[in-house]
């Protein structure tokens, strides 16, 4: 323990230089939830890759939530990297990487052990000036009706956000982004248990003592070891040259419910280094940290990253992750441990072609006082490994071509997991304007056999004002376990709706039907900001 304060303390000393920032970004709203996947539908996807990420605005800051697996011409899907619910209709962004870009790449671990990647490109472009208060007030319905009695329901979500950088040019900053939401059929049990409904994500203050040293107190995912999730305490950062480090000091949003929880308390540190060359960028960090449950060690672990763009064309990312402390029987003892290990490299040959190759490698995450019981019983930590390979091809303007193949296996599985995907896409068609798409992908996992086609068309009603999506899916499964096989016809429209410069309104509708019983979903949203 001794040692670690030693080690943070030394955190302290040392920071780095802001990175400068770069890029675009488009948002996308979550269109359906899978106890596998996040589905996200964009306006087009072109630009966003495999295994990119996307994110939530919980402040000024931006969240990881999902590393996109599968993409079309306007959706994507991929793993959910956040702990607490993600609803229907929340607004992800993408960031699309410039053909040439000098921002410099910000590694990110997120979610117990998951490593995504993703580049500094969050700007000033769109923010208020003057330090003034900007955000954005929604209100979404969610319903789902089918010839099922039992399944259906009506959900409602009220979101608000507001963020002021330097408010009224003074050193204080603040931001905020908070939720309610709940079934319409629950609420007599959500007003005794308001705690399952409201979710502050984020509501912190800032102070900077400089320009190079600031001070946050509340509730804030910090973006440089954004794989803890958000912390409730105090955060400290400094700046020297190309170093960049900070100290953290709080606890844990309660597991069950995200509610406040001083029993969880945890502190860290991290440090980083960037470099930036005419060839490209670098960038090193290192983070240690320590979470408790009742002050008694749960986890302890140590992540290292590294990001470098300094070869012409190519990316490299990788990220590895050590866990430090392990308990078994009852006995505590020191370990150093690979929990994780991320490798991504990406190179892009020409405008026409490009290629991504990914390796992922996982063990389960334990937290030996949270989830004592199921700690002891665990002899041998079950290993998750997979590698993906994709090829992006633009043989013309506005034609678009991607195909990937992934592989899997875990322990014990009794088969690995294979996922070969593929997408063409046409823009600006000729006479009938719009965007045209098919997908296919195949899906072989150690209980099923599964196809999924697909269709898309989108195209403005009125330009700038009203843009509309048709889509149509069927899906085949055929399972190994004897259980009856599934095919479903999938058809959605979705509309979406400028009323005004900051004010949004969204309807969308999804209907899938099988041989015996339909499901209709339905989503409305409407959104001003300010």
């Amino acid at each position: 323990m001794k040692n670690i304060f030693i080690i943070l303390s030394l955190f302290f000393l040392l920071s780095a230089t802001k990175a400068q920032q770069n890029g675009s970004e488009i948002e996308g709203k979550i269109s359906y939830l899978s106890s596998q996947n996040i589905y996200v539908k964009f306006s087009s996807t072109e630009g966003i890759n495999v295994g990119d990420t996307l994110f939530a605005r919980r402040s000024k800051e931006l969240e990881p939530v999902v590393v996109v697996k599968y993409i079309s011409s306007k959706s994507c899907s991929g793993t959910k990297l956040v702990s607490y619910k993600i609803e229907i209709g929340e607004t992800l962004l993408a960031f699309i990487e410039k053909e040439k870009s000098d921002a410099p790449i910000i590694p990110i671990v997120v979610g117990n052990g998951n490593v995504v990647q993703t580049e500094n490109k969050l700007g000033e472009k769109g923010r208020k000036k003057g330090g003034e208060i900007n955000g954005r007030f929604a209100i979404s319905a969610y319903g789902n009706v089918s010839n099922i009695t039992t399944s259906d329901y009506l959900r409602w979500r009220y979101t608000f956000s507001a963020r002021s950088q330097n408010f009224q040019s003074s050193k204080f900053s603040f931001d905020s982004y908070i939720s309610f939401n709940y079934r319409s059929t629950e609420w007599n049990y959500i007003k005794s248990n308001i705690n399952e409904a409201l979710k502050i994500y984020s509501l912190s203050v800032k102070y900077d003592f400089n320009e190079n040293l600031n001070l946050t107190f509340g509730r804030k995912v910090n973006r440089s070891i954004s794989n803890i999730g958000a912390l409730d305490g105090i955060q400290l950062e400094g700046t020297i040259n190309n170093f960049k480090a900070g100290l953290l000091v709080g606890s844990r949003p309660d597991y069950l419910d995200y509610s406040y929880n001083f029993n969880l308390f945890e502190f860290g540190g991290f440090i980083s280094h960037s470099y930036k060359s005419d060839m490209g960028t670098m960038q090193n960090s290192l983070a240690l940290f320590q979470q408790t449950n009742d002050f008694k060690t749960d986890r302890r672990f140590l992540y290292f990253q590294h990001s470098n763009s300094l070869i012409n064309k190519v990316h490299l990312f990788l990220s590895s992750e050590v866990d430090l402390f392990k308990k078994e029987n009852g006995v505590a003892m020191s370990t150093f441990s690979l929990t994780g290990l991320y490798l991504s490299l990406r190179y892009r040959a020409s405008r026409i072609i490009g290629f991504q190759a990914s390796y992922d490698s996982r063990k389960n995450v334990i937290y030996y006082e949270t989830f004592q019981n199921y700690a002891d019983s665990l002899y041998e930590n079950a290993i998750r490994q997979g590698v993906r390979f994709r090829v992006n091809i633009r043989p013309m303007n506005n034609l678009y071509l991607n195909v990937s193949y992934g592989y899997r296996f875990r322990t014990n599985d009794l088969r690995t997991t294979q996922n070969i995907s593929g997408n063409l896409s046409y823009s600006n068609l000729p006479f009938i304007a719009g965007s045209f798409g098919v997908s296919y992908n195949n899906l072989a996992t150690s209980y099923l056999n599964g196809n999924i086609y697909g269709i898309r068309y989108s195209r403005d009603l009125l330009r700038g004002i009203i843009y509309s999506t048709l889509s149509l899916r069927r899906i085949n499964y055929n399972f190994v376990n004897g259980t009856p096989n599934l095919e479903q016809t999938i058809v959605g429209v979705d509309l979406s709706w400028r009323i005004i410069k900051r004010l949004s309104l969204s309807l969308n509708y999804e209907g899938t039907f099988e041989e015996v019983n339909n499901y209709s979903r339905i989503y409305f949203n409407i959104t001003k900001r300010f």
